[in-house]
């Protein structure tokens, strides 16, 4: 995995947080270990659940689930299970109700080891992530045709996992018990025997459902299900067996993983248009290995570290000394002031250097004037350093220490109108214009300061340096692993720098803007610590953290979306900040909340105060842009979804959209995106579709209406001006983006 990977992410308008991204990655790896067996025993295994429509409609996983699911049907199940503890690399573990107590699922789950482990060694081969992981495997049975019979056994082995729990958590006494027993043997016409220890008992009767689930045989079946719990308890979930059939290997991460040659009608099956994003998913066991941390804090009697509010640093403290060369400045020149002040009435004074003065008062005047001219020559220095050279502050510093000289000779000046002309240049030059620093992370999301730096840049009184900070991917224990230094991916016209050159203390800007609010509390990625979010604070007036993504819309009841925030807003430098800058009213409120849960009740004032929205200047202008010829630019979506759901339908409509664009080509340009899984797939499940949809693509090319891409360049298909076609990942980019959405309609 390239470090990128584990970075924070949002995908799809949800916070993917690192720890996230690592869970993910040391599941892919028990995933590649499952497919290594089961491609040497022969054994059939294919995506399934949210790992299913992660595959199809994300090429990953849905960014909103954190866990992976695939499935077998029963007698490849029975086969892995059989082989998988001896051909499971090393500290691999396969868990069912066979061979784990307490483990009580009509499954099987392999996870990369038995506990959670904090070793150097472990963490090193496992992302980082010390927590159990790895994936779950469900089982799919045949369903018989006679569906009397069908509902018969769906009913014993209701009764006999009913049974099998209640005795083992006690539930019934030893007559129930021995009663119940009976009946099972009848029921099931075999013997059934009750054991001193209640979790081999249940073990005993759970296998006894089991082989009820798999009881019908593949002759005598058109249906598949997955039997627990899908088809009992009222339920009934049935699969044609021909969706089986064959499967596909189709890209998942960084991966590939086999789906079910008919995932489009059981997909549509279960979520109808399953291309549009829903989120209507639980927090109450997310993320997965929260349970685990929480475990193992009970267990150690202390909790894991993990960021906590300061109070004194989610405030200004005006006691800080403000040691920039502005205030450097205006003290040298206060106090050349009140020197010449105190000598003004010696050094006006024509007779001063004839009269009989003595000695020791001559003497005291020049050591005066020469420390006053030694003073300003410094200042000079200190101005060129910042500012650089030719500035009509120093000619007049020049110029005003010539004069002292000359009066140092005994020259009669009027120093005092002199000095108040020095004293405007610098006021004027220096004192009262503005320094803005922009420190941007990334030079991806630039756009999201862009406008900051463009109305300083309007500004004939301030002057705004873009000042890059270079970060590096952290190892699991925190240290440095890889530099990333990104000056020179930033454009040219902005005139950035590396912070490393710019002395924060000195120049003491009167604001500085950032868009990394982590400091050291992120899992991926870290920054030098001078530049922390609370030194940074010490050495600017104002500390404002500008949110530099981009989320769908959410409220605190979307617990998933909700737990996430604690990524990206109980973090130090929205907590450092003295203004915060968020996308909306909504997540203002949102933003708000959590923080005061997270630093307590008296601090909602705080919060109130720092987080503001995002005025309209400050927001990236997503205007429609002219592209080749001046031409607007229309994404056209093809999915492979939209195509099997609608099937020669699907061809006409296509057909007739695009001479629909030609008739406008000299306004506009097509980008025509057929999703990659069409090629991938259809020419197994309709090769005479997929060849009248080659022919339309093959005409489109020639006729050079547009361009025909995949969907793998999402940058791409984000960069046109207005969305049209099929229901796709990237609609919600547009409508974020205020861009105009269009979904197709094939009966129109």
């Amino acid at each position: 995995m390239l470090e990128k990977y584990f970075e924070d992410e949002v995908r799809d308008g949800f916070y993917v947080p690192s720890m996230i991204k690592r869970s993910w990655a040391v599941a892919l790896d028990v995933l590649s270990e499952v497919d290594r067996i089961c491609q040497k025993y022969d054994i059939k295994y294919y995506a399934e659940w949210g790992t299913l429509l992660g595959a199809v409609r994300h090429a990953g996983f849905v960014p909103w689930d954190d866990d992976l699911d695939i499935a077998m049907p029963r007698n490849d199940y029975i086969k892995f299970c059989q082989v998988a503890k001896q051909e499971l690399k090393n500290g691999y573990e396969i868990f069912n109700f066979k061979n784990h107590d307490n483990f009580h699922h009509f499954l099987a789950r392999v996870t990369c080891t038995s506990r959670i482990c904090f070793e150097d060694k472990y963490l090193k081969e496992h992302h980082g992530f010390p927590y159990i992981a790895g994936l779950d495997i469900f089982v799919h049975d045949n369903v018989s045709r006679d569906r009397k019979n069908q509902e018969h056994c769906e009913k014993i082995a209701e009764y006999i996992i009913t049974v099998a729990d209640n005795i083992a958590d006690g539930s019934m006494n030893s007559e129930q018990e021995k009663d119940a027993l009976k009946r099972i043997s009848q029921l099931c016409n075999c013997d059934v025997f009750a054991y001193q220890n209640k979790e081999e008992e249940r073990i005993q009767l759970y296998t006894l459902a089991e082989n009820i689930f798999a009881a019908f045989k593949d002759d005598d079946c058109d249906e598949m299900t997955q039997m627990m719990p899908c088809s009992m308890y009222g339920n009934h979930m049935r699969i044609p067996k021909k969706y089986y059939d064959e499967v596909v290997r189709i890209p998942f991460e960084n991966t590939t993983i086999p789906v079910p040659i008919g995932f489009d009608a059981m997909l549509s099956k279960r979520y109808g248009d399953y291309m549009k994003l829903v989120r209507n998913t639980g927090g109450h066991n997310y993320p997965f290995y929260e349970s685990q941390k929480k475990q193992l804090e009970v267990l150690m009697d202390f909790k894991l570290p993990q960021y906590t509010f300061d109070g004194k640093k989610a405030v200004r403290n005006d006691d800080v000394a403000n040691t920039g060369y502005k205030k450097i400045i205006t003290d040298v020149m206060h106090s050349v002031k009140e020197e010449i002040e105190k000598i003004g009435h010696y050094i006006n004074n024509g007779k001063f250097w004839t009269d009989n003065q003595t000695e020791d008062i001559i003497k005291n005047v020049q050591e005066k004037l020469a420390d006053i001219q030694q003073a300003l020559i410094e200042t000079g220095n200190l101005i060129e350093q910042i500012k650089g050279e030719n500035t009509e502050s120093v000619k007049c510093i020049e110029k005003f220490c010539d004069t002292l000289y000359m009066v140092y000779q005994g020259n009669t000046y009027d120093i005092t109108g002199e000095l108040d002309n020095l004293n405007s240049v610098i006021e004027n030059e220096i004192i009262t214009r503005k320094e803005i620093v922009i420190i941007p992370y990334r030079a991806a999301d630039w756009s999201y300061v862009k406008n900051i730096w463009e109305q300083a840049e309007k500004n004939p009184e301030t002057d705004v340096i873009v000042a890059v900070l270079p970060y590096y991917y952290k190892e699991y224990d925190g240290s440095v692993k890889e530099y990333v230094n990104e000056l020179n991916d930033f454009p040219e016209e902005i005139n950035a720098i590396d912070i490393c050159s710019y002395n924060l203390e000195l120049h003491h800007p009167d604001m500085i803007y950032i868009q990394n609010p982590f400091d050291n509390e992120n899992k991926a990625v870290s920054v030098y610590k001078e530049y922390y979010s609370d030194i940074l604070k010490k050495n600017t007036d104002k500390l404002v953290y500008v949110q530099s993504f981009q989320l769908e819309e959410f409220s605190s009841n979307d617990e998933r979306a909700y737990k996430n925030m604690s990524s990206y807003c109980t973090v130090p430098g929205v907590v450092n900040a003295d203004e915060v800058y968020v996308q909306s009213d909504n997540m203002r409120e949102i933003y708000i909340k959590k923080l005061t849960e997270f630093a307590g009740d008296n601090t909602e004032d705080i919060w109130r105060k720092k987080i503001c929205v995002k005025p309209e200047w400050m927001n990236d202008k997503k205007e429609t842009t002219s592209h080749a010829g001046g031409k607007k630019r229309i994404l056209f979506y093809t999915s492979i979804s939209g195509i099997m759901q609608n099937q020669d339908e699907a061809v006409e409509k296509i057909e007739r959209v695009l001479k629909t664009f030609k008739q406008y080509s000299e306004e506009i340009e097509v980008i025509w995106c057929v999703q990659e899984l069409v090629d991938a797939v259809l020419p197994s499940l309709n090769r005479k579709l997929y060849e009248c949809l080659n022919n339309i693509r093959n005409n489109y090319m020639l006729e050079k209406i547009g361009h025909v891409y995949n969907d793998k360049d999402k940058k791409l298909l984000c960069s046109c001006d207005a969305y049209y076609g099929d229901t796709s990942p990237v609609v919600q980019e547009y409508r974020n983006n205020g861009k105009p959405v269009m979904i197709m309609d094939y009966m129109v």
